[in-house]
């Protein structure tokens, strides 16, 4: 996924339940040698990111862009209290753009919310992460009366199956997105837990996005494949079929300066390359690809219309990896 879409204007957390355990920003942080603590929550230098201008005084987030936030902390985390209304400023004068927010403290959303908040702001995705089933009952039942223009629940690192009937029957879910467990320790991600997932979500026609299948894959419990790269993954959470997409979630933007909406032609709309985002189960929830260095230096920027025609192109040979042997971990019948 591209790294242009993310907007950490603090990082630092604190692990709240089982889903934090191999928490990747604790583990990035020790790859990269950061010196202070992992849960000092602390301010960063691109707090004012989304305000940035180039040389030519444009923004360099374009309308239309989708920013996810906070994904080195937690928005709602106690020690940003004093920053956060900051935050909303900032989100509020970028009307033309989509801010995702992503949390495991629903409990804090309602008392930390702008007084203009009203029924939500149109440009604010609010997403709760939701990783087994105990969580869900504690989280979903708060999250229900918060109002939000847009909802979602993010099933990540997925621990085990879980019953989404009461969220997907409230009409409230837009996108239900859902990724195994990576980095050091992974624990399974089980490939009969996310087909009953999508099958749910197929059942209210709510989107959903299986866009990893982390490291340690099974079936029923049985050892299916271990997959240590990201993109192989991605690869595979494509490939297994159970991505859908029932309907387009649509946002009203408005021109920062005059406050007029912007019509569809005036927004950005996502690019992919014709070579790593061709079977990136991610895409779905991309705010398209800006290059990376992992990537042929020849590659193409495509719309995704295009894009999908070569994948159409290239499916049968796509197929033969999924079904092939490699990768598969040997188990006894």
């Amino acid at each position: 996924m591209a790294t242009h879409d993310i907007w950490n204007p603090w990082h630092g957390c604190h692990k709240v339940s089982a889903g934090c355990r191999n928490c990747y920003m604790f583990q990035l942080d020790a790859q990269r040698g950061v010196t202070m603590p992992s849960t000092v929550v602390h301010r960063t230098q691109e707090f004012d990111k989304p305000l940035k201008k180039d040389r030519h005084g444009d923004f360099k987030i374009k309308a239309g862009e989708r920013i996810r936030v906070n994904m080195t902390s937690d928005t709602f985390v106690e020690e940003a209290d004093e920053w956060r209304d900051e935050m909303w400023d900032i989100i509020r004068r970028r009307c033309d753009v989509v801010f995702y927010i992503l949390t495991k403290r629903p409990e804090r959303i309602a008392g930390h919310l702008p007084a203009d908040w009203g029924e939500g702001y149109e440009n604010v995705i609010l997403h709760i992460t939701t990783e087994n089933q105990n969580m869900f009952n504690r989280r979903w039942p708060v999250f229900e009366a918060i109002p939000a223009k847009h909802k979602g629940l993010t099933l990540a690192p997925l621990l085990g199956p879980i019953d989404l009937g009461p969220a997907l029957e409230s009409g409230q879910i837009e996108q239900v997105e859902c990724g195994g467990e990576n980095y050091a320790n992974p624990r399974p991600c089980d490939v009969a837990w996310v087909y009953d997932i999508a099958a749910q979500c197929l059942k209210h026609t709510t989107n959903f996005c299986w866009y990893e299948s982390g490291t340690d894959l099974r079936w029923h419990g049985r050892p299916l494949r271990n997959l240590p790269w990201k993109t192989e993954q991605s690869r595979f959470a494509f490939l297994a079929g159970t991505n859908r997409k029932h309907h387009d979630v649509r946002f009203r933007l408005f021109d920062p300066v005059y406050h007029r909406e912007l019509d569809d032609d005036e927004l950005y709309h996502p690019r992919y390359n014709d070579s790593r985002c061709l079977f990136c189960a991610s895409r779905m929830i991309c705010n398209g690809c800006n290059g990376s260095d992992h990537c042929p230096k020849d590659l193409r920027f495509v719309p995704v219309e295009e894009l999908e025609r070569i994948e159409a192109g290239k499916h049968d040979e796509m197929m033969r990896w999924f079904h092939s042997g490699e990768h598969w971990i040997r188990t006894k019948a």
